[in-house]
């Protein structure tokens, strides 16, 4: 596979943040998804694990001594969160599981890469990248990321039931890998199936980052019909319909639309959307929300909110009557994205005389200006006030 160059690829803080933890004699690597992405042909990393053979204990001290600032809440399990100038990314001791409960867990301090991986959930989640910038695979699990394969690590139910999250984040990995039925072992659903209503004993914010993740993926409908399957869609997220999530793919494919969470949301008329959202996503939410009331206009809508939230509502509509988006109308939204109203507020005030009076008209100019395909001239416009 070659050598990997850590400063490029990953960053060079997190180069310097590993050669920090390695100048006190211990390993330190990156694991889990980021090398999985990397082997993966992927190029951008948000979330970058590492670990390391070095106890909390010792990081805590070199991190005080280096003036790194870190966050602790999570010691209890030997992992800090660190933050750098790009990113916040979480650092763990080598350990394996002695007893766990759910989501917490007594752990063992252990001095190798092997017994840190077999705690780990999935094969594909296995993998370490060095300091020096060489991949290990100490499970051999490089096949199974080739093939697409998404297995447990050792015993599903045993690696279930330890942390429930991962019933989540099994759907999530079928979802932002694109599998199929190919790649899913058949024995997986039923063993879930038995634990779904465990699910309730996860926070619903860790549940809501999991949900997050399936619907940002390209195409989560193979996920959501498997989450429907054993009965988790409708415990989360409300009813279930196939015919519209492969309509709201269909129509994002054809009008080479990114995943929209927002869209999404409101398409598939997702049950208590509001804690899978950030700020400014529920901001957008009620912005699409109230454009929805409105008789459709290409028109009105590329001038007035532009090309993203028309192209939005052109989805939302389609989904809702069961129809396709006219080519016709995505054109009409584009030029109208570009238009630029003839009025200026000059140009009326001295007719008027009255800020009230002179918004209420250049209202009424353009509203004529849009109904007239915005074809009224200038002149024509100013001819109103007469």
């Amino acid at each position: 596979m070659g050598n990997v160059k850590i400063a490029k690829i990953f960053g060079s803080e997190i180069k310097e943040l590993m050669g920090l933890i390695r100048s006190t004699g211990k390993e330190c690597y990156i694991v889990g998804g980021a090398v999985r992405d990397f082997l993966l042909g992927h190029k951008n990393f948000i979330d970058i694990d590492l670990t390391t053979s070095l106890s909390v204990a010792s990081l805590i001290k070199i991190f005080k001594q280096n003036k790194i600032g870190f966050d602790d809440r999570a010691v209890r399990y030997n992992c800090l969160i660190v933050s750098t100038q790009k990113r916040s990314l979480q650092i763990t001791s080598f350990r394996k599981d002695i007893r766990t409960f759910g989501r917490s867990a007594d752990v063992e301090l252990v001095q190798n890469i092997e017994e840190d991986a077999k705690r780990r959930d999935f094969t594909i989640n296995a993998f370490y990248c060095s300091f020096n910038g060489e991949i290990i695979d100490p499970l051999g699990n490089l096949e199974d990321l080739n093939n697409k394969r998404l297995n447990f690590i050792g015993d599903p139910e045993s690696r279930i039931t330890e942390d429930y999250l991962r019933i989540l984040r099994f759907f999530r990995f079928v979802a932002v890998l694109d599998l199929k039925h190919k790649n899913i072992d058949s024995k997986y659903l039923p063993i879930i199936e038995k634990h779904i209503n465990r699910i309730s004993e996860l926070s619903y914010e860790r549940v809501a980052i999991e949900i997050r993740k399936i619907f940002l993926a390209t195409s989560p409908s193979f996920a959501c019909k498997l989450m429907h399957k054993v009965g988790m869609y409708e415990k989360i997220l409300g009813t279930y319909s196939e015919v519209q999530f492969l309509r709201v793919e269909s129509l994002e494919r054809r009008l080479k639309l990114t995943p929209c969470l927002v869209r999404r949301l409101l398409a598939l008329e997702i049950q208590n959307p509001i804690p899978l959202m950030l700020k400014k996503e529920k901001k957008y939410y009620n912005q699409l929300s109230d454009l929805m009331k409105l008789d459709y206009n290409p028109d009105y809508l590329g001038y007035k909110v532009g090309i993203k939230a028309s192209l939005d509502v052109l989805v939302l509509k389609a989904v809702k009557d069961s129809s396709t988006s006219e080519t016709k109308d995505l054109e009409r939204i584009k030029k109208a994205s570009n238009k630029v109203f003839p009025i200026k507020f000059s140009d009326v005030h001295p007719f008027t005389k009255s800020l009230n009076i002179t918004k209420e008209k250049i209202n009424l100019m353009e509203s004529f200006w849009i109904r007239s395909e915005f074809k009224a001239s200038k002149g024509n416009l100013l001819g109103l006030l007469n």
